[in-house]
């Protein structure tokens, strides 16, 4: 990789140094990089699965690149779920300032180079992102086996950082709070303490049966004093949610500033604020602080906070928040949730177990730590490291508790077992955050309403393990993934991500981003269709060079019809129609229909180079099965707000915040157009490369297999039904099937006449 050479004459010698640093090789050997003791300059910690301590690359230079590749990443990460060059990072040399006044220092920019796997934070996948002090990314999903762990780690100033919190902090939230409190101090009553609990999240398939059982508290009773809990407890309880809780007045002037900068500098929420107090607030006094995602709910949040402050001592407070937080699967309070998950008392738990229990918090209607033990060691070390750093816990005390196993009750264990459809039911609590807001959906209390079809999920399940367990070792394929939905009303009525969720909880359905092959297809031929083509319009089948790439003919000689170039799946012929509508439109035409990944402009795409996820490809094909009818993909049909209803005992009067119905479906393609489609779908399966899908009904799909078979599809559906299923094999660390999509379509076929009777 190349730099810019300096130009003959410099004008200063700042100019000289700069364009001298510009100039050195990007090629580093960061093992020779010695540093002064009090240098300030960016480091990239990457710590594989395997690494016991990350390793740390000073970053001097202007840009560099990371990937398994040693002639081409500076950065070298050998792992297989790396992409040869996965990404880059690129010096933003413009001056970072914070709020337009103060001055920062340059930043570095993370992009994602086409890699396979992808960049994580939060477990959502960004394409690019600008690195700040603390940011945690992941090359591949954290849930991925092998994933990478990034850390970016570029300090301010101490001067700085005084500064920031003088100038927001303390003036602003102080103006701030004195206004409301003057504002909203009479509109509500915090004595006495309401005798409310928070409740849980339940979740019902289209038949109102529950997913998840859930264990109810006979005779809860709220904990009398701080004695009756563990020692460690509060203090797991405050590094996870509130290190400064004894010292602020309900809202924390240093936590709300270091949000709204951190919010502002990534342009977006990706830091709260919310005090024990806040929270509480939100707990006992629902009815007035609301559920909406608002700035109008924060600030009465905030002013029930500050009331609740000057009526009770922080001990009661404290005391208040252990007995009514929720903690997951219907546990109200520490002594409820300690009697679930670990069957003894809250004033029994060791330090193990406290942090265990703290590390719920933070989204404990998502997140089960009976069927994940991964990600509930990861959040329990979080919270006994920042005991440790806190001074709340010796470092002797949180290594050993780190270093000990969680040793889960076996009664919940065995009840939670029983959670009907788990990938399906993870997707839900996704599908909350998307339509309520992450912080509305984590606070649990509402009743939700899927289209969950349990016989056809059981099918799919069925399917897909015995796929992999009878053909997947001798045809090169470990996972797989499988949608179905109702192209009429968008409802998801089956989703499976993977082969076993309590071995891997990586949702493949949804997650995934893999390259679709010839399945993408159906985007230039529709284009085509669009633009005045008929199913009989003919291309040339000679090999093709377009923009420096040269593709094979269909090895026969003439012309070859658009039916007849979809069902035996000619590359050609696809390229050709692309060709002739152009690139942009075929790309316009697929995010109508419902692709939101990134799609990029290259002949590749249309034979599926570009990556899309299995539910996108599924609601894709709904738009054809539908007439040219767009419904979103849904697994929600309602949420009702358990914590507002007329009668507590009747879920049927409780206020609805979300209903599908309401959705307005939109016609994307003239239905002559998406008729037309389905007609040259229908020869695919017929008389094509789907023959294995047939089922004896009318079925219309399209196969598509990547180079080496790393990723084998089928997308097909019903027409006179409307039922749409996408399915995908292949492996996550990207390992070669060596087999085709024929595959796909076998299971495609097993399945759909089981799931039709």
């Amino acid at each position: 990789m190349s730099s810019p050479k300096p130009p003959k004459n410099p004008k200063n010698p700042t100019t000289l140094l700069t364009q001298l640093l510009q100039s050195v090789p990007a090629r580093i050997n960061f093992s020779r990089i010695k540093l002064k003791a009090n240098a300030r300059v960016p480091e990239l910690h990457v710590q594989g699965p395997d690494d016991a301590e990350p390793q740390v690359y000073p970053l001097l230079g202007e840009r560099f690149l990371m990937g398994r590749s040693s002639q081409n990443c500076d950065i070298v990460v050998r792992n297989a779920v790396v992409s040869q060059v996965h990404a880059s990072l690129t010096r933003d040399r413009r001056p970072a300032k914070i709020m337009g006044i103060l001055p920062g220092r340059s930043r570095f920019v993370m992009a994602d180079e086409g890699s396979t796997n992808g960049i994580y934070r939060d477990k959502k996948r960004v394409r690019k992102v600008t690195l700040f002090d603390g940011d945690v990314l992941t090359l591949a999903p954290e849930d991925l086996d092998g994933s990478v762990r990034i850390q970016y780690i570029d300090p301010p100033a101490w001067y700085i950082r005084a500064l920031r919190i003088g100038i927001f902090g303390l003036a602003g939230v102080s103006t701030l709070m004195a206004g409301a409190m003057a504002l909203f101090w009479s509109q509500f009553s915090v004595y006495p303490i309401p005798n409310t609990v928070q409740g849980p999240t339940i979740v019902y398939d289209r038949d109102g049966a529950p997913l998840s059982p859930v264990p109810v508290n006979k005779s809860h009773v709220d904990i009398r004093s701080l004695s009756e809990v563990s020692k460690f407890l509060p203090q797991a309880v405050m590094a996870s949610e509130d290190s400064r809780f004894y010292w602020h007045i309900g809202v924390d002037p240093l936590g709300t500033t270091r949000a709204v900068i951190t919010n502002f500098r990534s342009g977006g929420i990706k830091e709260g604020a919310s005090t024990i107090t806040q929270q509480l607030s939100r707990n006992l006094l629902r009815s007035y602080v609301g559920a909406e995602d608002s700035a109008g709910r924060k600030i009465k949040e905030a002013m029930v906070a500050l009331k609740l402050e000057a009526t009770y001592s922080k001990d009661e407070l404290m005391r208040l928040y252990l007995s009514r937080v929720y903690l997951g699967n219907g546990t109200f309070g520490f002594e409820d949730a300690a009697q679930f998950y670990f069957g003894k008392s809250a004033k029994n738990l060791d330090l193990n177990e406290s942090a265990t229990l703290a590390g719920i918090l933070p989204a404990p209607s998502a997140f089960n730590p009976v069927r994940d033990g991964k990600t509930a060691r990861e959040y329990r070390d979080r919270v006994l490291v920042r005991m440790a750093e806190q001074g709340r816990v010796s470092a002797e005390e949180a290594t050993r508790a780190r270093r000990s196993p969680i040793e889960l009750s076996p009664k919940a264990r065995e009840l939670l077992a029983n959670i009907k459809a788990p990938y399906y039911y993870s997707r839900v609590f996704d599908e909350i955050g998307e339509l309520l807001g992450d912080d509305i959906a984590q606070e649990g209390n509402f009743i939700v309403e899927t289209a969950l079809n349990l016989g056809m999920q059981r099918q799919a399940e069925q399917s897909l393990k015995s796929a992999i367990e009878t053909r997947g070792a001798s045809n090169g394929y470990k996972q797989g993934a499988i949608v179905t939905l109702d192209a009429a009303t968008g409802e998801v009525l089956a989703l499976v991500g993977g082969y076993d969720y309590a071995e891997n909880q990586y949702n493949r359905a949804t997650q995934a981003r893999r390259q679709s092959g010839s399945t993408f297809k159906i985007f230039a031929y529709t284009t085509a269709l669009e633009k005045g083509a008929t199913p009989n319009t003919a291309y040339s089948c000679a090999p093709l060079n377009w923009d420096g790439f040269t593709f094979d003919g269909c090895g026969i000689e003439g012309e070859v019809a658009m039916q007849t170039g979809i069902a035996q799946s000619y590359n050609v012929v696809a390229l050709r129609a692309a060709k002739e509508v152009g690139l942009d439109q075929v790309i316009q035409t697929a995010k109508r229909m419902g692709i939101q990944s990134k799609l990029v402009a290259t002949p590749g795409l249309v034979l599926g180079q570009s990556e899309t996820t299995v539910m996108e490809m599924t609601s894709a094909f709904g738009v054809l099965a539908n007439s040219g009818v767009k419904a979103r993909p849904r697994t929600i049909t309602r949420i009702l707000d358990s914590g507002d209803c007329t009668d507590p005992r009747n879920p049927k009067t409780c206020r609805i915040v979300y209903d599908a119905a309401k959705e307005i479906s939109v016609t994307i393609l003239e239905p002559s157009v998406a008729d037309a489609m389905t007609q040259m779908l229908r020869g695919v399966v017929q008389s094509g490369t789907g023959r294995a899908a047939a089922i004896g009904l009318d079925v219309a799909g399209k196969t598509g297999t990547t180079n080496s078979g790393v990723d084998l599809w089928f997308v097909g559906y019903v027409p006179d039904r409307k039922i749409v299923t996408g399915i995908w094999l292949g492996n996550d660390d990207n390992t070669p099937t060596g087999d085709s999509s024929a595959q796909a379509a076998m299971l495609w076929g097993e399945y759909m006449r089981q799931a039709l009777r």
